[in-house]
C-alpha cells in the first residue's frame, strides 16, 4: 500500500479495514438464511393490500400503513430505551418522537437566513455556485412529518420510501450494538454504550425536515453544506442547540467520516463548525472542538469510529434500492399498464413508495438474485397492490 493510499481513507475503505474484524466475528453466530423462510415470513406480515388507483399520495399515510415500518420504529424506541443514563435516554426519545427542529426559531425571516448564508460562505463551508440562500434550509411552512414516516435518504439513494428512515436507523442501531458486543466478547472491554447508541439514534434526526414529501410523491431535493448532504449538518445543529453532551455530538458527527487521519478529521471539524454557526454556539466553548478550534478533542474516543461503522447500512442499501426501483418501474409497465409518462412521474412514485413501505426494498433486492427472482417480486408486489 502506498503512502497516499494509506492516508486517503474513504468511508468504504474504513469499513473494509476496521469493520472486517467486527462484522466477520458476528458472522460466526448468524443463523443460516433460508429464502423459503424469508418469503414465508413476509407472507405472514400484516400487509395492507390496496388498488393501484387508491394508493396513498401522501408519504406519511403510506408509512403509517406499514407493519414493517411500525415494527422498525418501535424497535428504535426499544433500543434507545437500553441507554442507562436516564436524562440522555429521555432527551433522545423526546427528539425522535418530535423531530421538529427547534434551532429554526432562529431563522424565521429571510434576513436571518441570508445572514447565516453569508457566515457559512465566509467560512468556506458552502459552495455559493451550487446553493443559494433560498435553498440553504428546508421550508418550515408546515408541520414537520413524524420520524417514522420520513425516507431513509434522498429519492435516489438508500431506503427512499416512506418509513425508510425507521428501517435505516433500526438497522444501524443493531449494527452498532453488535460492534459494542463484539469488542466485549473479543477484547474484554466495553466502550461508552450510551454515547454510541444515542449518537447513532440521532445521526439522521433532520431527515424528516430535509426530506419532506412532495405532491408528486418524491421527496424534497437535498442541498450540500460543508461537503455533505445538508441533513448531516442540520442534525448536528439541532443536538447542539438542545445542549446534548459534547462527546455524543462528536460521535454523531463521525457518522459520515471517522477522524482516522488529518484529512478525515478536517472533514468532521468542518461539519461541526457549520453546525455551530447554524446553532449559534461556540464549538470550542461547548467542547466539540479542541482549544485551537481546528481539531477534535484529543484523544479521540472510539465511540465516533463505532458510530461511523454502524452507519454503513448505505453501502448495500443504496445500490439495492436503485436496482429495485428499476425493477418496479418495469413491473409497473408490464403488470399495471403504466405508460412511459406514468412510469416516470407521480403515478409511479405513489406505487414505488407504497410497495417500498410495505415490503422494503432490501427484501425485493434479495429476491431478485434468486431463481425466478423477477416473477417472485411480481407475486410479492401483487400482495400489496391489486
Amino acid at each position: 500500500m502506498t503512502e497516499k493510499h494509506s492516508m486517503d481513507m474513504t468511508r468504504r475503505g474504513f469499513l473494509k479495514l476496521a469493520g472486517g474484524a467486527a462484522l466477520g466475528a458476528a458472522l460466526f453466530t448468524m443463523p443460516s438464511l433460508s429464502m423459503a423462510k424469508m418469503t414465508n415470513e413476509v407472507k405472514h406480515r400484516s400487509l395492507k393490500a390496496m388498488a393501484l388507483n387508491g394508493l396513498p399520495k401522501d408519504g406519511v399515510e403510506a408509512a403509517k400503513s406499514s407493519a414493517l415500518v411500525n415494527a422498525a420504529y418501535d424497535d428504535i424506541l426499544k433500543i434507545v430505551g437500553t441507554i442507562k443514563d436516564t436524562g440522555l435516554k429521555n432527551n433522545v426519545l423526546s427528539l425522535i418522537k418530535n423531530p421538529t427542529p427547534t434551532f429554526m426559531q432562529e431563522y424565521t425571516s429571510q434576513s436571518s437566513i441570508s445572514s447565516l448564508y453569508s457566515k457559512l460562505a465566509s467560512a468556506g463551508l458552502i459552495d455559493t455556485a451550487k446553493i443559494d440562500a433560498s435553498h440553504l434550509l428546508p421550508p418550515m411552512n408546515k408541520k414537520i412529518q413524524p420520524f417514522m414516516t420520513a425516507p431513509g435518504s434522498g429519492y435516489g439513494s438508500h431506503h427512499p420510501y416512506p418509513g425508510g428512515l425507521s428501517t435505516h436507523v433500526d438497522s444501524n442501531l443493531h449494527i452498532t450494538q453488535g460492534i459494542c458486543k463484539t469488542y466485549e466478547d473479543v477484547f474484554y472491554y466495553g466502550v461508552d454504550y450510551d454515547t454510541a447508541i444515542a449518537a447513532q439514534a440521532l445521526h439522521d434526526i433532520a431527515k424528516p425536515f430535509v426530506f419532506q414529501w412532495q405532491d408528486d410523491g418524491s421527496s424534497l431535493k437535498e442541498y450540500t453544506i460543508a461537503g455533505q448532504g445538508a441533513h448531516h449538518v442540520i442534525s448536528l445543529a439541532e443536538v447542539m442547540y438542545r445542549g446534548f453532551p459534547a462527546e455524543m455530538i462528536v460521535a454523531q458527527a463521525c457518522a459520515h467520516g471517522a477522524p482516522s487521519n488529518a484529512k478525515e478529521e478536517a472533514g468532521v471539524v468542518s461539519w461541526l463548525k457549520a453546525a455551530a454557526i447554524m446553532a449559534h454556539k461556540n464549538p470550542v466553548a461547548i467542547g466539540v472542538l479542541n482549544k485551537s478550534g481546528e481539531g477534535l478533542p484529543d484523544p479521540h474516543h472510539q465511540e465516533g469510529y463505532i458510530v461511523h461503522l454502524g452507519d454503513h447500512d448505505w453501502v448495500l442499501t443504496s445500490p439495492a434500492a436503485q436496482k429495485t426501483v428499476n425493477i418496479l418501474r418495469d413491473i409497473a409497465k408490464k403488470e399495471y399498464d403504466m405508460n412511459d409518462s406514468d412510469a416516470n412521474g407521480a403515478k409511479f412514485n405513489y406505487f414505488r413508495n407504497y410497495v417500498g413501505a410495505q415490503l422494503g426494498y432490501m427484501f425485493l433486492n434479495c429476491l431478485s438474485a434468486q431463481a425466478n427472482g423477477y416473477s417472485q417480486i411480481v407475486k410479492e408486489v401483487k400482495k400489496v397492490v391489486l
